[in-house]
């Protein structure tokens, strides 16, 4: 019996599978959030927190802040959803008799591990929501809640006032990222003393068993101090573990921090930043971010914290050997002045290699993306040449780069050798004149090679420590830029755009080096109306289109939605409110359906189903094996004619609620019966959404209530569509 009420209890959760983002977008469209809360006590403390906290616009923003790859939802995992939000959070230890009433809202967590949400707090009265049993309780009295354990205090991280965010944009961003580990660094410093105190006193044991024990042949104290030195070797170990264990969870935590944050601030940087560079110089710049990671995860961290404790070593081979000490300092030194003459060389070549590795890649790039374009004209030959000398001069400049870290490996190792000898030579010359005892010699050899170890593992990766060094200020510079994510507090919130489009004068030009891409342009489109942008290439018109879908602003004029400026208006909203086909097809990884819910993730299966059949691809979609959830967007895209794939596009354009629809030379690629089926599909758009439409087809020129022709950036005419067409033809002869 008892087997059976347990297998209905957890039916609910076996029902929701697949990643938690899915789930939860599934339980909002289905209306079934009560088995979604039920999956953890974390996922039913969501929505009261944020009703608490005041957050009205739930779904669609919260379906963007989870964790899209997750199977479940945790503490940490409900915290960085707040992050994403706009809530950083505190906790500290307390009892909920304890926590003062204007630091409510909050989260709770017992020491039985009971999750619940506090909600309000008046005097001994206190609103609170059980997280474990789903249930919301009022007026409790507080001293019935005597339980103990920590509490998350989340602040909005806006500027008081209602001003705009607080980015991380600032200077410094690397040390301030780097400061939120402070005491798990200090702790790291503190074990790295520990472990070099350690190092020094195993030499000086050594240096005991010679004089003390050897050299008075007393044996009695041998097991003594054997023992000692087996201690010490232990500490050292467990030592040395506990602290790579430390460093691989500081490094790794520092890497997802860098990568997930870097990714982001480019997702949200401008299109003026980034669509202008091409491809492989993206990628190679993200690449040498890699190297602050490599720095975290490999030798170098170590390097660097063993590098100030080299004085103490030194001090004590002064102690033990007086003069002696110079040797080692003036090695030091050699290694020094080495590194600063031979490092702008070592560059150089490095700087070279990178370059043509780039070049190379790139290059390999290219062939990927136009093989059928290389075999089409018959380029095989003359393209593996040009291939056959990017890979001479990337193994050329490699080779140098190879030879020249060889060479400093091989001076460090002689730098090495020859201190060593030194050492020997001299401490030999001590002993004999007696100033020097052999065991403290001995133990100044092995203080020694452990004060220089460190010096020539930062002698042989200076080239590496700058590389890291230039990618922490490319990285403070990257965070540093302007970004276009703004939230509630910054901008005027569309709430919704019906359609009417006024672009007064407007002028935009991509660098200011470079001629106005458009002048002085403007032309009205009023709701519900076809207009279409001609004229021929260069004349503008896909850059018009940018600025309306607010990819740019403009330099100079106003461009107006509903008599409002874009420049006023929230830029994420705006976007939104805006469905944009653009003239390249792009399917990202994944299914159709992922596709299709881009722009709104809350779509139902019928919304779906509606906007493919909006856009004519319903019927070709049924017929595929697996519907909706046919997977596109990697290798197997080429198998679909590109009018079943513009087809998709504009249906994921529609299934957004949005009353502007922008195409782009939307006939591209497409055969007569997939051009007659589009052109179809606009005219079924007439009335119900403003479509800005840009093409250099007079069938679809001729579908538009009116034509906006432009030349060189500047609207020659607005009015009938023929006239728009002969007059193009005109400027054609």
């Amino acid at each position: 019996m008892n087997s059976t009420v347990l297998e209905e209890e957890i039916q609910p959760k076996k029902r929701w599978r697949g990643f938690f983002s899915e789930r939860f977008s599934d339980a909002l469209r289905e209306n079934k959030l009560d088995d979604f809360s039920s999956e953890s006590p974390y996922a039913a403390a969501i929505f009261p927190l944020l009703r608490a906290l005041g957050w009205k616009n739930i779904s669609r923003e919260l379906i963007e802040a989870l964790p899209h790859c997750a199977e479940g939802i945790d503490l940490v995992d409900l915290r960085n959803i707040l992050v994403n939000l706009g809530y950083d959070s505190e906790s500290e230890k307390s009892s909920i008799s304890g926590i003062k009433a204007e630091l409510y809202p909050c989260l709770f967590i017992a020491e039985t591990d009971d999750v619940i949400v506090l909600l309000e707090r008046q005097g001994d009265e206190v609103d609170y929501f059980d997280c474990d049993q789903g249930l919301e309780v009022k007026s409790a009295n507080i001293h019935d809640l005597s339980r103990k354990g920590r509490a998350y205090f989340f602040t909005d991280n806006s500027s008081v006032g209602g001003g705009s965010k607080v980015d991380n944009n600032q200077s410094g961003w690397f040390a301030n990222m780097v400061a939120r580990f402070r005491k798990l660094l200090l702790h790291l410093f503190a074990m790295t003393f520990v472990i070099n105190m350690v190092a020094l006193l195993v030499p000086l044991f050594i240096m005991l068993i010679y004089d003390k024990v050897i050299g008075a042949k007393s044996l009695e104290s041998l097991p003594l101090l054997l023992s000692g030195v087996g201690i010490l070797i232990l500490a050292d170990l467990v030592l040395r573990y506990f602290r790579a264990k430390i460093m691989g969870a500081v490094a790794g935590r520092m890497d997802y921090l860098i990568g997930v944050e870097t990714f982001k601030q480019l997702l949200y940087l401008p299109p003026m930043f980034s669509e202008r560079s091409t491809v492989t110089a993206q990628l190679s710049r993200l690449k040498q971010f890699e190297s602050v990671r490599n720095f975290f995860t490999g030798p170098n961290a170590s390097i660097v914290m063993e590098l100030p404790f080299v004085f103490i070593f030194l001090l004590a081979i002064a102690f033990l050997a007086g003069s002696i000490a110079l040797i080692p300092l003036i090695m030091a030194t050699a290694y020094a002045i080495f590194a600063f003459v031979w490092l702008p060389n070592l560059n150089k070549k490095v700087l070279r290699s990178g370059k043509a590795r780039t070049s190379r890649q790139g290059m390999l790039i290219q062939t990927f993306d136009g093989r059928r374009e290389i075999k089409a004209i018959g380029g095989e030959t003359l393209w593996q040449g040009r291939f056959r000398e990017l890979s001479a001069e990337a193994i050329s400049s490699n080779h140098k780069s190879f030879i020249t870290n060889a060479f400093m490996t091989n001076l460090s190792q002689s730098i090495m050798t020859l201190t060593g000898v030194s050492v020997l030579g001299f401490g030999a010359f001590a002993v004999m004149e007696g100033t020097m005892s052999i065991g403290s010699l001995i133990a100044t050899m092995a203080l020694v090679w452990r004060a220089l170890s460190p010096i020539q593992g930062a002698f042989l990766s200076v080239s590496k420590l700058q590389q890291t060094w230039l990618a922490i200020k490319q990285i403070d510079q990257l965070m540093r830029l302007k970004i276009e994510k703004k939230d509630a507090y910054s901008g005027l919130m569309t709430k919704g755009i019906f359609g009417s489009i006024k672009m007064d004068r407007v002028s935009f030009r991509y660098g200011p080096d470079q001629d106005p891409v458009l002048l002085g342009a403007s032309f009205e489109a009023k709701q519900g109306e076809i207009v279409a942008i001609v004229g021929y290439t260069g004349s503008g018109k896909s850059t018009l289109l940018k600025l309306i879908a607010g990819m740019y602003k403009p330099q100079a004029g106003s461009l107006l939605m509903d008599e409002q400026d874009i420049r006023q208006l929230n830029v994420m909203e705006l976007r939104r409110s805006i469905a944009y086909v653009p003239q390249e097809v792009q399917m990202f990884h994944g299914t159709i359906a992922q596709n299709m819910r881009l722009n709104n993730g809350l779509a139902s299966d019928k919304e779906l189903e509606e906007a493919a059949a909006s856009a004519g691809a319903l019927e070709d979609i049924q017929k595929l094996p697996d519907g909706f959830n046919t997977r596109i967007g990697d290798s197997s895209i080429n198998k679909y004619p590109p009018g079943f794939l513009r087809a998709i596009s504009i249906a994921r354009a529609l299934v957004s609620p949005a009353k502007i629809i922008l195409l782009d030379e939307p006939g591209t690629s497409l055969d007569d019966e997939s051009d007659r089926r589009l052109m179809k599909q606009i005219e079924q758009l007439r009335g119900n959404h403003t479509v800005i439409i840009v093409s250099h087809r007079p069938s679809h020129i001729r579908l538009a209530d009116k034509a906006v022709l432009l030349d060189k950036g500047t609207v020659q005419f607005v009015g009938a569509p023929d006239e728009a067409v002969s007059m193009m033809m005109g400027m054609k002869k």
